[in-house]
């Protein structure tokens, strides 16, 4: 007969299976206790109390680290992106900035999972992909919070991952490809460059208008990407289209700064969506996002019968789960047409 775990003494599951760990300790015949989420965390949080105790070390009354609100983690945690030069800052900080404007006076250690689960709740019109970002988000700043040692543990790990529908696939179609380029034809032609090359590399949109001169090679016919989504750089081939639509662009370059360029040319394009979407709606387009560029780009190649290893590549997904997603779009083979 198997043995019972030893329960490891002022560490203990209140709620047998929850995952929440709970501490428990006396200091001066009175009892203390403490919630903190994970047991490894509950256990050196446990250790971390003996040893002040036993140092005699006097601890504040109500037995919290600090009174440091999700506020100030949150700053910490965006002051730290940008300290890093992480690409997604923009994204984070945006983010984070709405996390704190509903969140950001509660302290740190008293931030429940179900009151984040609430928040994210009250989002009716976010999808769960988008709910599930911002926990997300969250979630990073208390993981560094904890590095930190400005809280004990982190209470988004615990709010469920709501479950995202990754089977929608729009994709441009080709009488929607033309309509869309005879209003951008007479609205913003200078944008089409840009629009070419999100057709014919898949990049995603962060990749697409961070992209510098320096990472391109017309000779080569080759873009670099240093840093991508997945954490991993690759190199991306450029058809002849693309390697039009860049040369162009090239020829109209102010400096070897950003390769995508407002309207006018002056500054640096970080987002399309405003004429993007005032195209769209021009060229009678609904239910479509410029990341749905990416998805036409993959689907057309599936489409043309590419193997799914070779559409993992070019797309550059970590996993090739992402890539079958597509595989319904392929060509049906010739058993199936018989």
């Amino acid at each position: 007969m198997a043995r019972k775990e030893v329960a490891r003494r002022g560490v203990w599951e209140r709620v047998p299976g929850s995952g929440v760990w709970w501490i428990r300790y006396r200091i001066n015949g009175q009892l203390h206790r403490e919630k903190v989420g994970r047991k490894s965390d509950a256990i050196r949080l446990y250790e971390i109390r003996k040893a002040s105790i036993t140092a005699g070390a006097k601890l504040p009354a109500n037995m919290r680290r600090n009174r440091i609100t999700v506020a100030q983690i949150g700053q910490k945690a965006i002051d730290w992106y940008s300290n890093h030069n992480r690409k997604d800052l923009r994204t984070f900080t945006g983010r984070m900035n709405s996390i704190i404007a509903a969140l950001g006076r509660i302290e740190a250690e008293r931030l429940k999972p179900s009151e984040i689960d609430a928040w994210l709740s009250t989002h009716s019109e976010w999808s769960p992909a988008t709910a599930n970002r911002y926990k997300t988000v969250l979630s990073k700043a208390y993981q560094l919070a904890v590095k930190n040692s400005d809280v004990s543990s982190n209470p988004a790990r615990l709010v469920d991952h709501r479950p995202e529908n990754n089977r929608r696939i729009r994709y441009l179609l080709d009488e929607e490809e033309v309509r869309l380029r005879e209003v951008m034809l007479v609205t913003t032609p200078a944008q089409l460059p840009a629009l070419d090359v999100a057709l014919n590399t898949g990049m995603r949109k962060g990749e697409q208008f961070s992209l510098e001169w320096t990472q391109v090679d017309l000779d080569r016919k080759r873009i670099y990407l240093n840093q991508t989504k997945n954490g991993s750089s690759r190199e991306i081939p450029l058809n002849r289209t693309c390697l039009a639509a860049l040369k162009t662009l090239y020829d109209m370059r102010p400096d070897e700064g950003a390769v995508f360029r407002s309207s006018r040319y002056t500054k640096p394009l970080a987002d399309p969506k405003k004429w993007f979407e005032t195209a769209l709606r021009n060229a009678k387009i609904s239910n479509f996002t410029w990341h749905d560029l990416r998805h036409t780009f993959i689907s057309r190649l599936v489409m043309r019968g590419v193997d799914m290893r070779t559409v993992q590549e070019l797309a550059g997904h970590k996993s090739i789960t992402m890539t079958v997603r597509y595989s319904h779009l392929s060509p049906p083979t010739q058993s199936e047409c018989d």
